[in-house]
């Protein structure tokens, strides 16, 4: 088109585009390099066609299995109470301790009983110590402390003979945890380029097992034999569960919170006659 013919009113801006800042455009290659993988869209198990092969079907229809399992030893753990009463060991116990409180106090009372007739014994009051008493304590506390540095020393010395030991047990320790590290940090990389949305369910299932979808796969009677096609096959899953699943693997969404605390806008007033749906006003 000629440019008399272009409306003025629809050109193009011709003001540029912002310029980032050296700040923006360092967090920007940061996160570009530190970026995970994304897996958009993952590839179904072999087991889940329409015409699979009996192996691969049964593989899959395991890990179908295998999801529900786990959601039934969860629901199992969380419906079972927190105790179950008190065992047989806990019940002996307290019966032996009441017994033994009873003959404690049998015992109290049988002492309570004696205590009337207490003879009153004369405490000898010790003499002044002769000299040569005097003498043989002084004596006996040089040996007691000459013995004490002799004991030390050799302790001591003892320590110097195993410092070698000491050292070897040292380095061996270092070394175990030198090898413990380098294998934590092996499993941090694997982990971390193990790309976002690969085996979603199997995820899922160990996070949430109770909530988690099942696996769609058809059972061998739904297949048919493999004598029809695609038409005949009984449709399985869902594709927005699908999508969404694996939005929440990538950190694309995030999902509802089902058991929250209830947060109410403004403050609650008590219902009155007559005002029903006006129970939380915005004050």
């Amino acid at each position: 088109l000629p440019a008399s013919s272009i409306d003025s009113a629809f050109d193009a801006p011709t003001q540029p585009a912002p310029k980032l800042s050296n700040k923006q455009l360092k967090a920007r290659r940061y996160a570009q390099a530190n970026a995970k993988p994304h897996l958009a869209v993952e590839i179904a198990h072999p087991g889940q066609s329409y015409h699979p092969d009996r192996e691969q079907h049964q593989d899959a229809i395991g890990e179908a299995l295998s999801i529900e399992i786990r959601r039934n030893e969860a629901e199992e753990y969380k419906s079972k109470p927190i105790s179950e009463g008190m065992s047989e060991f806990t019940k002996e116990f307290i019966v032996g301790s009441d017994e033994e409180e009873e003959e404690s106090s049998d015992e109290e009372e049988e002492e309570e009983e004696s205590a009337g007739a207490v003879t009153m014994e004369l405490i000898k009051k010790k003499g002044k110590l002769t000299r040569a008493q005097r003498n043989k304590q002084k004596r006996v506390k040089a040996e007691e402390t000459a013995l004490k540095e002799r004991r030390a020393k050799k302790q001591f010395m003892h320590q110097l003979n195993e410092a070698h030991i000491h050292n070897k047990a040292v380095k061996k320790t270092e070394n175990e945890q030198a090898e413990r590290q380098l294998e934590l940090t092996k499993l941090r990389n694997e982990k971390r380029a193990q790309p976002l949305g690969k085996g979603v369910w199997e995820t899922i299932s160990q996070k949430d097992p109770i909530r988690a979808p099942s696996l769609p796969v058809a059972l061998t009677d739904e297949l048919g034999g493999g004598n029809g096609g695609l038409r005949t096959v009984t449709p399985k899953g869902s594709l927005v569960t699908d999508r969404l699943e694996s939005m929440v693997s990538r950190n694309m969404i995030q999902k509802r919170k089902a058991d929250g605390r209830r947060i109410v806008q403004g403050k609650r007033r008590p219902k009155v006659k007559g005002g029903q749906g006006t129970e939380y006003l915005l004050m």
